[in-house]
């Protein structure tokens, strides 16, 4: 498969964030307390390079410089490229969004985005899908609207099917029956036995020893009442998937929180504000793009990847523990397909060719065999020559090679099948569904 590769200027160094010359004027080195917990005075010795060796300054970012004339808000890495003069939604219009989610739901509103991506493009210098070329700008888009078309279903799921698929509505509140997967009628969207029910309680996605601020407090959450509200929690005191991304994890929603709202308690008091509000369902997903490294020490995200032009990298940011490569007779083997096809539908909206596989392991395997055996009918025309049919029959269950109209999904058996797929990974992963295709896609955030 040919790939069209982009020239990408050397990346900038992690130590453009930190301090050293960061004197005079309204300039102050500060600690980042999100990665260690520090003192502003602990980062004097990172002012002078000679204290790069030297705890906290060996630390990548976690001293940084601060104009205090300005809003606290740490710089993202950078790309080392040039901001572009295009902005982002004069690229990607309301007219592409609705091709590619004809129903989206609220939170998940164009108008939404949009504004979203303004705030922090206004925010930050490193500028989220206006940096580099314009064909760079497209791509990043495509690979954006990949993953979370994927995470979301579309944009139709805001919670995490098995801990919310039905919201219920009582006594001027709104709360959520967490289930597991044996228990969950996926065709009806039902959960029939709570995961709280007589006296049990659930807690996942809490890590109790992370505190702020690396964390939000969290703990056992049980039934708000045994009576009137049994086998129902109050969704603002758990921390699953939600939003485009779906976020996850007591210590996501603090940083997403710091970035977004300004303040940690935001998300931590109020993490269903993730489900709820365009602001922060589109949000998160974009704090995680531009700021969720794949591990601490490596200077990288999804945004500088796909600037790099590597999709696959993308995924193992996102979610390479489980799908780079997939257990190829599990869950994840299935999600790959839909994670493929959607990208192959953004890159068909916003014309741009598919970027390298690269980073993930099997992926670029796993695009030859599903456009092969008729899976991903949507990548036809990404793949080699555009008028190519996959070379093998495909078996009787497959969809037909020949390409459908996007969103008609609801036909295909074989998505049923993920649908009951095994969802007890609880560290990284959990099955949702989606409000009008029969389907589940993986949850993502690491």
């Amino acid at each position: 498969m040919r790939i069209l590769l982009l020239l990408l200027s050397p990346l900038a160094s992690a130590q453009d964030l930190s301090c050293v010359g960061c004197i005079g004027g309204t300039k102050k080195c500060i600690g980042d307390t999100t990665i260690q917990m520090l003192d502003d005075d602990d980062c004097v010795p990172c002012l002078k390079r000679s204290g790069k060796w030297t705890w906290p300054c060996n630390v990548e970012g976690l001293c940084w410089c601060w104009d205090s004339s300005k809003p606290k808000y740490k710089p993202a890495l950078t790309s080392g490229l040039e901001p572009a003069l295009t902005k982002p939604c004069d690229i990607f219009t309301e007219e592409m969004f609705d091709k590619i989610a004809p129903n989206a739901v609220h939170p998940y509103t164009y108008e939404g985005l949009c504004d979203t991506i303004e705030m922090l493009n206004e925010r930050y210098d490193e500028k989220i899908f206006m940096m580099g070329t314009l064909q760079q700008q497209k791509q990043e888009w495509a690979a954006f609207l990949g993953h979370t078309t994927h995470e979301s279903a579309q944009y139709t799921a805001s919670r995490e099917a098995l801990v919310c698929a039905r919201t219920v509505e009582k006594n001027a509140g709104t709360f959520c029956k967490p289930c597991d997967n044996n228990n969950f009628d996926w065709e009806n969207r039902y959960c029939e036995v709570s995961l709280v029910a007589n006296g049990q309680f659930y807690e996942d996605y809490c890590d109790k020893i992370v505190t702020p601020p690396y964390g939000c407090v969290c703990g056992p959450t049980t039934e708000v009442d045994s009576e009137n509200l049994s086998g129902l929690i109050n969704p603002n005191a758990v921390f699953f998937g939600r939003g485009a991304i779906q976020l996850s994890w007591n210590s996501n929603y603090i940083k997403a929180s710091q970035v977004l709202a300004e303040s940690a308690d935001t998300l931590c008091t109020q993490p269903d504000l993730v489900a709820t509000e365009p602001k922060y369902a589109w949000g998160t997903a974009l704090w995680f793009w531009m700021f969720s490294t794949p591990s601490p020490g490596e200077q990288t995200n999804c945004h500088i990847k796909a600037l790099e032009g590597s999709f696959g990298s993308t995924l193992r940011i996102i979610n390479g523990g489980l799908e780079c490569p997939p257990d190829a007779y599990g869950y994840h083997a299935e999600a790959v397909v839909t994670r493929l096809r959607y990208y192959c539908i953004a890159a068909t909206v916003m014309e741009v060719r598919l970027m390298d596989f690269n980073g993930c392991e099997g992926l670029g395997d796993a695009f030859d065999r599903c456009v092969k055996t008729g899976f991903c009918p949507e990548c036809n025309d990404h793949y080699g020559n555009p008028t190519m049919e996959p070379s093998l029959a495909p078996a009787p269950r497959m969809p037909t090679p020949k390409p459908t109209e996007w969103g008609s999904w609801r036909g295909e058996d074989w998505l049923t099948t993920m649908t009951r797929g095994n969802s007890a990974v609880k560290s990284v992963s959990s099955l949702f569904g989606s409000l009008t295709i029969a389907m589940a896609v993986a949850l993502v955030v690491v």
